[in-house]
């Protein structure tokens, strides 16, 4: 039986539907990442699931038990809200073991949650002395302390530097795992996402989009839309013709034919979708299949990778490179591009187009 069961939860503000009919499990010591936009319902799905808001519809299951209507301080959830909801006139300390005093826990538990955040040197701080940043990682550190058997997280990575973000980030999925927590992190961050979760469940608009693994949703996604948010795209409308030794054969318009590794599909009208890292620049033409030849129009340092802007008879292609060589490719050379067949992404023509398809809101 999974811990945490969501069963077609509805929500709606007036007009504005925030959740549709969203249904998923959660199994015991699982680390889930609500990922998805502004707007997409995910501060509305955690609040229904500690007990702050309730559902139009719908039920919430706790091992089997219908909390649905039940109060939030008999869930044994801990909730790290967006606003951070410290108190102002108690030190960092104090707000860190607010739920020690009352759960009556060993205050080690404490002193180890502020110094997994790097804040117990500011221990006899009062929170309104501390950066922004600084102030989250005080509510992080007050939720872990609270050794609830579930943590909800609402952008608890959101206010941090990058640095601090990247260290946070595993240094937390390792302790609530240490811990045997489970945890529904919401991030509109995927990078957050696909680094440290065991699965992620897509929101757009209040409906779920997709819910699998990081490597699942990001190699095979189910619509565009999950897709285009995960990562940049070259998304380029085709003409299913056909299958070929294994592969399917795509007509893509100012660019020409290509030969994709994938399941045939029902509709003749598709979307070739390539995300820059997965195509390659040669100099001579190395491949039978998938290479064109097309000029570098402008290229883009931005560190640990190289950005070329391709044009391929009108058709902008954009590609990464992981490295950058001042004499191997310059603006203006004319060069070949490559895309591989196993790196093809196929999906239906969305009914409504491309822009509205892609669209967060």
């Amino acid at each position: 039986m999974p811990l945490l069961e969501i069963v077609s939860v509805s929500k709606s503000y007036g007009s504005v539907r925030a959740l549709r009919n969203v249904s998923f499990d959660v199994n015991s010591g699982e680390y889930i990442c609500v990922l998805g936009p502004t707007g997409a319902g995910k501060t509305t799905l955690l609040k229904i699931i500690s007990g702050l808001i309730l559902p139009d519809k719908g039920r919430i299951l706790l091992e089997g038990e219908d909390i649905t209507y039940n109060p939030p301080e008999t869930r044994n959830m801990s909730y790290m809200p967006q606003g951070y909801a410290l108190f102002p006139h108690l030190t960092v300390w104090d707000n860190v073991a607010y739920s020690i005093y009352v759960k009556n826990l060993p205050r080690k538990i404490v002193e180890e949650s502020l110094k997994m955040i790097g804040l117990y040197h500011r221990r006899y701080s009062y929170t309104y002395e501390l950066s922004g940043g600084q102030q989250q990682r005080v509510a992080l550190a007050r939720a872990l302390a609270a050794r609830s058997k579930i943590l909800l997280l609402d952008e608890p990575l959101s206010a941090l530097d990058l640095l601090l973000n990247i260290e946070l980030r595993y240094e937390l999925k390792n302790l609530c795992k240490s811990l045997n927590l489970t945890v529904i992190h919401v991030t509109h961050n995927t990078e957050v996402a696909l680094s440290i979760a065991d699965r992620i469940i897509v929101l757009r608009k209040g409906v779920v989009q997709q819910i699998g693994s990081p490597n699942e949703v990001y190699i095979r996604p189910r619509n565009l839309f999950v897709a285009n948010f995960l990562s940049e795209l070259n998304i380029m409308e085709g003409i299913f013709r056909g299958m070929r030794l294994g592969k399917c054969i795509v007509d893509v318009e100012r660019l020409g034919r290509l030969n994709i590794i994938s399941e045939p599909l029902s509709s003749w009208h598709i979307i070739v979708a390539y995300r820059p890292e997965d195509i390659y620049l040669f100099k001579k033409p190395n491949y039978s299949e998938n290479i064109f030849r097309g000029v570098i129009e402008e290229i883009e340092f931005l560190g640990f990778i190289t950005r070329y802007y391709v044009s391929i008879n009108g058709l902008s292609i954009k590609v990464d490179s992981w490295y950058y060589d001042e004499n191997n490719f310059g603006k203006g050379d004319k060069i070949y591009v490559y895309f591989p067949p196993l790196n093809g992404i196929l999906l239906p023509y969305p009914k409504e187009g491309i822009l509205k398809a892609i669209s967060p809101g």
